[in-house]
């Protein structure tokens, strides 16, 4: 009967001692701590299981307590079973005792997981910073009375001043928002708008300074808007061929029609061909500007009522 049982125990002691190749351990210091203070708890582990890492899972310590340092420190050999200890560093938010673990432990080799382990768990009892005699603090002297500070208005008076800053730049905006607007001029007549804005080009000099282009240039939009608010055709988005043949509709006067047609030629000459009038030119521009005046002056006094085709109707 002890044969049968040897025989029965020996593959079980044979079996136990291969699983128990790697022994963990977990212990706290201090024991007993209170809210907030730091808890250490030191892991050992014990393996003679080719590995070239460990790690450690604490789990989550949820609402009562949590992880705020790790430290590995060198591993060392003792009779062929190396030894490896890691410290962890915990805070504790809430008081009584409680159960901390199992910490779980896995073995790696090159990336590989060879064994696995688990701690036992510990207790931890974690007390209040304040004794059964703090816990109604009365104050160590009764309230003392201040007297009044004119200091303490100043926040008051500033934010007055604010306001009625406020409120006086509301008042002048309003009051020149609805101001009534002052009268405007009325808008001077086609054919004196047309003669003033040609005195001041002609005034500029651009022909003298050899800027015969930049003068084409401007003249060509005078001219186009006499045509618009005089005719009533929109001769800005029009050739020059085309306002040309708006004009022969609209113009009966030949002598009118042959100073535009003069005139808008010599600015495409200018602007495209790159034609250089000579210093007659200016001289003999000019005199066709003021005899094309003229015909509409001559005219406007045979017929007084004279058509003002205003811009936008």
């Amino acid at each position: 009967m002890t044969v049968a049982r040897m025989a029965i125990c020996i593959p079980l002691f044979f079996a136990l001692g291969l699983e128990a190749r790697t022994q963990a351990s977990l212990s706290v210091t201090p024991a007993e701590a209170a809210v907030g203070d730091p808890v250490t708890f030191r892991v050992i582990v014990q393996t003679d299981s080719p590995h070239d890492r460990v790690r450690l899972e604490t789990g989550s310590g949820g609402p009562v307590w949590e992880e705020t340092a790790r430290r590995q420190l060198p591993p060392r050999e003792m009779n062929g079973v190396l030894i490896r200890e890691i410290r962890v560093t915990a805070a504790f938010f809430r008081t009584g005792k409680h159960q901390v673990g199992p910490f779980r432990l896995i073995l790696e080799k090159d990336n590989l997981q060879v064994e696995e382990a688990a701690t036992h768990p510990v207790a931890v009892h974690i007390v209040s910073v304040l004794d059964e005699s703090h816990d109604d603090i009365a104050d160590l002297k009764p309230p003392v009375p201040v007297p009044g500070s004119p200091a303490r208005l100043l926040p008051w008076i500033a934010a007055g001043i604010i306001l009625l800053a406020g409120v006086l730049l509301g008042w002048f905006w309003l009051r020149r928002r609805h101001r009534p607007a002052a009268p405007s001029a009325p808008p001077l007549q086609p054919l004196d708008e047309m003669e003033r804005d040609l005195a001041i080009l002609m005034g500029l000099g651009l022909f003298g300074r050899g800027q015969v282009k930049e003068f084409c240039l401007r003249l060509t939009p005078i001219l186009k808007r006499f045509l618009f608010r005089n005719y009533g055709f929109n001769a800005a988005e029009m050739t020059s061929n085309e306002t040309l043949d708006n004009l022969r509709r609209h113009e009966d006067d030949m002598r009118i029609r042959e100073y535009f047609s003069m005139l808008l030629d010599l600015s495409d000459r200018v602007k495209f061909a790159r034609f250089q009038p000579g210093p007659a030119g200016e001289v003999q521009l000019e005199s066709h500007i003021r005899e094309m005046i003229s015909c509409f002056r001559l005219r406007n006094a045979r017929e007084p009522k004279e058509m003002d085709v205003s811009p936008g109707k």
